[in-house]
């Protein structure tokens, strides 16, 4: 009896402990979320970066402080005009990408954010970045689609690929409509895990649709 009422105790413990830690994380990170996914595109988003970096330093072994700053640096990388300042945005991101890697494997959230990252790279210089970004691209759109293939932004990120390729070669906005009418009816239905995981890419959609 006493062994069990110790083990119950030590339960209790680690139980009151963990649960008086993640209050104060969960509570920094809802904030800024809701901030980079309240954002307006065009909006510098390194200011909450900032903020989500040192969150990252402090959580090591949370996996969404991370993916949020990179998040935010592919984000400042389509609107900035420079190549060369592009590719630097891409390689912060792509720093944070690789601690993700030793966090967390087979999230379909983790690999849409490396498909947008590898296609942002190839928006650089097309002609010679498309052979390889591409594909990077491509395989990491398959790998969050058969993990989930009802998450709206894995539809989403193919909608935008016929959105954006000229008809002549396989793609055009007629083509993107029923994919993008799809995303915006599994946004309709998707339901975050947390207050705090990814549930950015409805507006995006709407908008997309409404251009054509």
């Amino acid at each position: 009896m006493k062994r069990i009422l110790l083990i119950i105790t030590i339960l209790v413990i680690r139980y009151s402990g963990t649960f008086a830690q993640n209050p104060a994380y969960s509570k920094a990170m809802e904030g800024l979320v809701n901030e980079i996914q309240a954002t307006q595109f065009g909006t510098p988003l390194q200011p909450l970066a900032n903020k989500m970096e040192r969150i990252a330093a402090t959580e090591k072994t949370e996996w969404l402080p991370n993916y949020w700053v990179a998040y935010c640096y592919l984000m400042d990388s389509y609107t900035e005009k420079e190549a060369a300042k592009k590719d630097l945005l891409l390689d912060k991101a792509d720093g944070f990408m690789e601690a993700i890697d030793k966090l967390i494997k087979d999230n379909e959230e983790v690999e849409i954010l490396r498909a947008n990252l590898a296609s942002a790279r190839m928006a650089v210089s097309p002609q010679d970045r498309w052979q390889k970004y591409g594909a990077l691209a491509g395989k990491a759109t398959g790998v969050a689609k058969k993990i989930n293939a009802d998450n709206p932004r894995v539809t989403l990120f193919e909608a935008q690929g016929l959105f954006f390729t000229p008809e002549a070669y396989g793609g055009g906005k007629q083509k993107a409509k029923p994919v993008l009418e799809k995303a915006l009816e599994q946004f309709a239905k998707f339901k975050p895990a947390s207050s705090i995981h990814p549930n950015w890419g409805m507006t995006t959609a709407q908008w997309m649709l409404s251009q054509i």
